[in-house]
């Protein structure tokens, strides 16, 4: 009943990777771990749909997670203030998979004021990906990982 309670938080429209099958049960992975529940085939409580999943590149053992895709600091021009490109306590591990929702370029907006013509939009090289981790939204690298077509 907390909001801050992350173990039942998978709702209607949320697209996650499955992580395993066994008889009437499915596992989804879900902040690096593998969340069951009962999904029987008679009266199934989600279905499958083609998608697209992204796991770390072969030889990484994880890959940081991010809260937002911001640009490289090469990207920012003089007077703009650089944000850090900082990982969330979260980690993608190997062998895991995380459904994807869309792939974006790195973009930060700079405004200190509401005069329009003083306002920056800063866009980098990096590409990310964004994936459903947890209940959230979140992304990673896209030179991080390897996407892969979903598969029951």
């Amino acid at each position: 009943m907390h909001i801050s309670d992350h173990s039942s938080r998978v709702e209607t429209g949320q697209t996650f990777a499955i992580a395993e099958k066994r008889g009437d049960w499915t596992a989804i992975w879900y902040l690096g771990q593998k969340g069951w529940f009962h999904n029987p085939p008679q009266s199934p409580a989600a279905e499958w749909s083609f998608g697209f999943v992204a796991t770390p590149k072969k030889g990484r053992d994880s890959i940081p997670v991010y809260g937002r895709a911001y640009p490289e600091a090469e990207a920012y021009p003089a007077g703009v203030p650089v944000q850090a490109v900082t990982p969330l306590q979260y980690s993608l591990p190997a062998g895991q998979k995380y459904s994807i929702g869309l792939a974006t370029g790195s973009e930060y907006y700079w405004a200190v004021q509401f005069d329009p013509t003083n306002h920056t939009v800063v866009r980098g090289k990096t590409r990310y990906l964004q994936i459903q981790f947890g209940h959230r939204v979140m992304f990673v690298n896209a030179a991080d990982v390897d996407i892969r077509p979903s598969v029951l």
